[in-house]
């Protein structure tokens, strides 16, 4: 039996434009024994944005973030705090949730080097579009 299944499809109907995708799904695994999460759960999520506290994760996972408000929309991103920078990367629109993977180097900081530098800087972070609202993520050990 799979540790994770995750069932995607996707159907668009707009003027002349019509697509539906084939029901897809597959299954992962964890590789952990004693896997630990969702965390961190219930969040609000700023306009300033706010980092996500993956810390009791040695090494995350699966992931799924949903927007709890009617009406706002929010960024996900990379946060590096070093140059105080924000890097979106998707939204969440009012009412969706989305699932994802995260890059087991999520955490790491990479430079002009050769690499990461092993340093724990980069974050996921949550931005808000308009007023603050609240969201959930729920991560898991990989």
């Amino acid at each position: 039996m799979a540790d994770v299944t995750i069932t995607a499809s996707m159907y668009i109907k707009k003027e002349k434009l019509e697509y539906q995708s084939k029901p897809t799904a597959f299954t992962g695994s964890i590789a952990t024994s004693n896997p630990k999460g969702p965390v961190p759960g219930a969040i609000q999520v700023t306009l300033e944005g706010v980092s996500i506290d993956l810390s009791e994760l040695t090494t995350p996972g699966y992931c799924r973030i949903i927007n709890l408000d009617d009406t706002n929309f929010l960024e996900y991103g990379i946060w590096d705090p070093e140059g105080a920078t924000f890097y979106p990367l998707g939204e969440v629109l009012a009412g969706e949730s989305y699932p994802l993977r995260l890059s087991r180097n999520l955490q790491q900081e990479y430079g002009t080097g050769t690499g990461t530098t092993g340093a724990n800087t980069n974050r996921l972070r949550l931005k808000a579009d308009t007023a603050a609202l609240n969201a959930s993520v729920e991560a898991f050990e990989a």
